[in-house]
């Protein structure tokens, strides 16, 4: 059987990298939080597009990606969003990522709009395809909130980091990694990782004083970073 990390990108693929790939491969099979810490707050439901995600981006290799972006977690899903219930985990994930890239190119909301905004800032004059090879974006807490933007228990979003957050910005601690907003600041802190603190890239916290010009800080952060990164 051939493992994540023997698979080969197609031309154009929405697959992140294999290495990040192997990290949040299980949380397809489905999460095991689902039955423990996770149970009454986080929703597998693929058929109504409730499945970890949120997430895109890394589309090169591994040492393409020089900028992190985390943000809390994904909103509640669109209408139009599906996935398959027994898909393998990559095939899923490529899903996930492949949705949360065409939201990002149609600017579907004000959160698409401003991530667009910081990767225009932070590579100006690339297609968003060659932005995205260069960024890895992804949730701090995989699920959506019971409601939407609302809080997370402590027990299952600890969890999520342990497995998933941790292992994703300890891969890439070398790399420019930005808290978007309060909840992305605090689970990378339960992680122990570095990186910059800018406002949220969703209302109600991106329509507050100064987060623009905190978003602006990105692509300096992103210069401070290289040296570590080529290392």
């Amino acid at each position: 059987m051939v493992g994540c990390s023997e698979r080969t990108k197609k031309v154009d693929s929405y697959l992140p990298s294999a290495d990040l790939v192997n990290i949040l491969a299980p949380a397809f099979r489905p999460c095991r939080h689902f039955a423990d810490a996770c149970l009454g707050t986080a929703q597998w439901a693929p058929s109504r597009g409730y499945v970890p995600r949120g997430f895109t981006g890394a589309f090169g290799d591994l040492e393409d990606i020089e900028l992190v972006l985390v943000v809390s977690e994904p909103g509640d899903a669109y209408v139009t969003e599906h996935y398959e219930a027994g898909g393998a985990a990559d095939h899923v994930i490529e899903q996930v990522s492949a949705a949360a890239y065409r939201h990002l190119r149609a600017q579907r909301d004000l959160f698409h709009r401003n991530l667009r905004r910081i990767l225009d800032w932070c590579w100006p004059g690339l297609p968003l395809y060659e932005q995205l090879r260069r960024t890895w974006l992804t949730e701090s807490y995989l699920c959506s909130a019971p409601r939407e933007g609302g809080s997370v228990p402590r027990d299952s979003w600890s969890v999520c980091a342990r497995d998933y957050l941790k292992p994703q910005v300890e891969l890439l601690a070398d790399r420019a990694i930005v808290a978007c907003g309060a909840k992305a600041e605090q689970r990378l802190r339960e992680v122990g990782a570095r990186f910059l603190r800018v406002g949220a890239v969703a209302p109600p916290g991106c329509n507050r004083s100064g987060v623009r010009e905190g978003w602006q800080r990105i692509p300096g952060y992103i210069a401070e970073c290289q040296p570590r990164s080529h290392a």
